[in-house]
């Protein structure tokens, strides 16, 4: 025994491996050539003569099926058989099942193992992945976006979907892989969300992504304020989430119970919520004051902010006569998001 097991690891186990690396299909060629000429020397000719009859006596032996319709008749084809014939054509069959199972649960997985591409527009593309905040965020968007956009999430540290199927994943091997990313179709994402937990890494993914889909809202979380500025000076238009928790400490130090408004206002499981809204562009310019009543009264909704279309400042509690025009971003808060249709006409 002792020797069957130093043979094996010392020579057998080595030309058996560089035999598996083989591609099956020329392996099954090398061994039916040498089947044929096989039975040709050992005078098997009713098993050689017809090329379909070899083929189909082949697969019927390889499968163990054995009809008995062909067999060797000669006592050389016997043993050629025997030693040969048989036992190659039994590994061969379950080299071939094996390569060929592997390969279906392959492209089965595919998705499930975020190897696929996707054909989506207009979603959002996570970038990143941490066990404290992604699950979290996921949720929320979940329950604000209601299926009006599809989230997909990006990670180069999972290697399977931490989520159900209403969430895509992708898996990457760098963020700034632009092959990796262009399998969550990026250019065609209307939001990037940029999350890693170290802010230079933030920074460049945030960077990257950027020259790939110019026209999505990009939000990035970074902790350090500096980082933050950094990104706005290249893309004004980026929204960066950083050192809130500090500004909202001293906010509810000064003006007790605002921690709790904020937390209200940014949630997506109960209470009053912040949403937005933008302004058709078949609509005319109007006043505020022409829709904030109408926002009140037909929908328990609070007009707060204005966002003019192209400018990255917001303007808090504007006034009433302040000008709003085709394009402009009103923010609101409400129970649920507003279907808002009652918009001055041209």
């Amino acid at each position: 025994m002792k020797f069957v097991i130093t043979f094996w690891d010392k020579y057998a186990a080595k030309y058996l491996e560089q035999i598996a690396r083989l591609n099956v299909i020329v392996l099954i060629l090398i061994y039916l050539t040498i089947t044929f000429i096989g039975y040709k020397i050992c005078g098997e000719t009713s098993l050689i003569s017809d090329v379909h009859h070899f083929i189909y006596y082949m697969v019927v032996t390889a499968s163990t099926t054995g009809y008995g319709d062909a067999a060797p008749t000669t006592p050389q084809g016997e043993i050629f058989t025997a030693v040969w014939v048989i036992p190659f054509a039994l590994g061969l069959f379950g080299l071939s099942i094996g390569k060929g199972a592997f390969f279906l649960s392959q492209i089965l997985y595919r998705r499930y193992r975020g190897k696929h591409m996707l054909t989506l527009k207009n979603h959002i593309v996570i970038l990143g992945y941490s066990k404290t905040r992604t699950a979290h965020l996921v949720r929320m968007l979940q329950r604000e976006e209601k299926g009006r956009r599809e989230i997909v999430l990006v990670s180069v540290e999972l290697e399977e979907n931490p989520f159900d199927d209403s969430i895509h994943f992708i898996s990457a091997d760098s963020f700034t892989e632009e092959a990796d990313l262009a399998r969550a179709n990026i250019r065609e994402a209307s939001c990037i969300v940029v999350d890693l937990d170290l802010d230079d890494a933030t920074l460049t993914v945030a960077l990257f992504a950027s020259t790939l889909n110019k026209k999505a809202d990009l939000v990035a979380n970074f902790v350090d304020e500096v980082k933050c500025r950094i990104l706005t000076q290249h893309i004004p238009n980026a929204e960066c989430i950083s050192g809130l928790g500090t500004e909202l400490l001293a906010k509810s130090v000064i003006d007790s119970g605002s921690s709790f408004v904020h937390s209200e206002l940014v949630s997506a499981h109960k209470g009053q919520t912040q949403y937005s809204i933008k302004v058709p562009n078949d609509a005319s310019s109007f006043a505020l004051a022409d829709v904030f009543m109408s926002f009140k009264v037909n929908h328990e909704a609070t007009v707060i902010a204005i966002r003019k279309a192209r400018e990255v400042n917001v303007t808090i509690n504007a006034k009433l006569d302040a000008l709003v025009n085709p394009g402009d971003q009103l923010f609101y808060i409400a129970d649920e998001r507003v279907n808002f249709n009652d918009w001055p006409s041209k």
